[in-house]
């Protein structure tokens, strides 16, 4: 049976309520739209810089305003400039590229400007600090102004921040020297929320703050490349803050850290630092660069600064230089300290450790001390500071060595590779700069010692027979001490006295090895002949009538060439023979002790120990 539509049935379609419901939705979401193209908000610009400026007393700029309704009542800045305080270089201690607000709407009608969310983009927060000791971040308000009329716009208030989020900011933290900004460290690429930003009064001890550190840099003074962190956290709370950390101490170490300023207000840091390895050539390599700069007047007290520079014979520039850069940047402060911890060190061919430092960080200087580093066998102790109001900035050092195996330290170097054995110790006064240029700079005192050690493949006695046409170069020379001073300058390392002592005999050598390996010596040796010869069957014989007519041979000698290729030569002066000894300890008057003959006679006078008695 056909069933058919009767025309009088219900419709199904969309009821007509809901399409009114949503044509007004509609309708009022496109209103939110359009109104503020409509709505001149930027008119309130000066009056919403002025209320700031009040509340901080300071200089505030902003850019152009334009007011939003979704998907909360606010409005968008163009920028935000809010100036140092009196006393500091013309800048701003808080900047952002843009800004966008969203304030309650109850307060907004009894002109009190409520804001619920601030999130600043690209901010840029420079925390300075003056000769005097104050700071740009300590906001006082303004004295309060006459009394508007009730209607003057004027009487808008700025009442509380709940909440400010940092997208990609930047912290600058610095001093100012001679009207400029000098910076201690540029921190870049900061995301983090603060809460309880209040206005009145506005105390950075009631912020509140956590942000996670991945993708984080820190650019420090005299450093090239950034310290970057690959993971970590901060927060602040109650005026203190805490962090834990992993960074890529400027491509020379990955660091594991921890640090904590007691009072942000007046920060001091509290470090401890660990690392599994520290590549010393990568360090140096950016160590020296130029001082990141907040504005281009930063860079000129560096550039100005005296004690980076040296006299031409390359000698530290004067002590008073140095203290006048220090005096101009104003009075050291502590702003760090810490402890530094480093299983291994490296500086191409050689590798020490572990190392554990004590670092104290002042605003014009690093001091580290005590280094103790363990270093083949032994221990070096050095304490060390780094003047930083210089640039590139200089270093002096206390260096004291004990223990060291001088056969392993020469092991890895394959032009040095056993040449020498013993134990070695040194103290040493150094000076120079962190740069490239270091050697140029590097100059210094000190005295060195090799104790029972062994000059592999050198013979002490043939050497001074060769010389004097007695014998060849072969075997071992051991001995007691090897000891001397020298002075670096001039990128020379120089002798006045070295000194070797063995059984065989002795050596002085006075003269320069050049930091480019080059050698520059004169000296004389001092030989035994009993003893040079040997205790074998022929030894004992020889030795016996040499030794009956020739108590020593003193042999003058030239060592030029390279480390790695040294060349030995006879010296100024001509080689000597002494008799030796009586019985009773006296010299025999026909052949008088330290007697100087030609090489000639000495050869003859040796023929004369085989001839036939007549």
């Amino acid at each position: 049976m056909a069933t058919t539509n009767s025309p009088s049935a219900p419709s199904r379609g969309f009821p007509l309520w809901a399409k009114i419901i949503v044509s007004l939705v509609v309708l009022l979401a496109l209103i939110a739209l359009a109104v503020p193209y409509f709505l001149n908000v930027d008119r309130y610009r000066d009056t919403i810089a002025e209320a700031i400026g009040k509340q901080t007393g300071r200089k505030v700029t902003l850019g152009q305003l334009r007011a939003r309704i979704l998907p909360g009542v606010g409005l968008t800045v163009g920028g935000l400039h809010i100036g140092n305080p009196a006393g500091f270089p013309e800048g701003d201690v808080v900047s952002a590229d843009e800004i966008d607000v969203n304030v309650a709407i109850g307060p907004l009608l009894n002109r009190v400007i409520h804001v619920n969310s601030v999130n600043l983009v690209h901010p840029k927060v420079s925390l300075l600090t003056n000769a005097g000791g104050k700071d740009n971040y300590t906001f006082t308000p303004a004295a309060p102004a006459q009394t508007a009329p009730a209607s003057s716009s004027s009487s808008v208030s700025l009442d509380q921040i709940d909440a400010i989020s940092l997208t990609n900011a930047e912290v600058l933290v610095g001093s100012v020297s001679r009207g400029a900004v000098v910076p201690t460290a540029d921190t870049k690429g900061i995301n983090l929320t603060l809460h309880n930003f209040a206005i009145t009064p506005m105390r950075v001890h009631d912020w509140q703050a956590e942000s996670q550190l991945s993708g984080v840099t820190v650019t420090l003074a005299g450093f090239s490349e950034p310290v970057a962190f690959q993971s970590g956290r901060v927060s602040l709370a109650g005026g203190k803050m805490d962090a834990q950390f992993v960074a890529d101490l400027a491509k020379a170490s990955d660091v594991k850290g921890t640090l904590s300023v007691a009072d942000i207000e007046h920060p001091e840091v509290d470090f401890e630092l660990s690392a599994s390895q520290l590549d010393i050539d990568k360090l140096i390599a950016v160590a020296g660069g130029n001082t990141p700069a907040a504005t281009p007047a930063a860079s000129a007290p560096a550039a100005k600064a005296p004690a980076a520079k040296a006299d031409p014979a390359g000698a530290p520039a004067a002590p008073a230089k140095a203290n006048e850069a220090a005096a101009a940047a104003g009075r050291g402060e502590l702003i760090a300290k810490g402890h530094i911890n480093v299983e291994k060190i490296t500086t191409k061919p050689y590798t020490v450790g572990p190392a554990n430092i004590e670092m104290r960080v002042y605003t014009d200087r690093a001091e580290l001390f005590p280094i103790s580093i363990g270093m083949y066998g032994g221990t070096l102790q050095i304490s060390s500071r780094v003047d930083r109001a210089s640039n590139p900035p200089r270093f002096t050092a206390n260096v004291q060595m004990r223990n060291l195996d001088v056969a392993k330290v020469l092991d890895v170097t394959p032009s040095a590779r056993g040449k020498m054995g013993g134990t070695g110790e040194l103290d040493a006064q150094l000076l120079g700069g962190l740069s490239d240029a270091w050697k140029k700079t590097l100059s210094g005192t000190g005295k060195f010692a090799v104790r029972n050690g062994h000059l592999p493949g050198v013979n002490l006695a043939g050497a001074a027979q060769s010389l004097a046409k007695m014998s060849g170069v072969g075997s071992d020379t051991p001995f007691t001490v090897l000891e001397g001073d020298f002075t670096i300058a001039d990128q020379r390392v120089t002798s006045k006295q070295i000194h070797l002592d063995s059984q065989v005999g002795i050596v002085d050598l006075k003269g320069s090895v050049g930091l480019d390996s080059t050698l520059d010596y004169q000296g004389s040796a001092t030989v035994n002949p009993a003893e040079a010869l040997g205790s074998g069957t022929a030894g004992k014989i020889v030795g016996g009538l040499i030794g009956s007519r020739v108590g020593k041979i003193t042999v003058p000698f030239a060592l030029a060439g390279t480390i790695e290729s040294p060349k030995v030569s006879p010296g100024k002066g001509v080689p000597s023979f002494g008799a030796p000894a009586s019985a009773s300890g006296s010299t025999p008057s026909s052949a008088p002790s330290g007697q100087a003959v030609t090489p000639q006679n000495a050869v003859e006078t040796l023929k004369g120990l085989f001839g036939k008695k007549k």
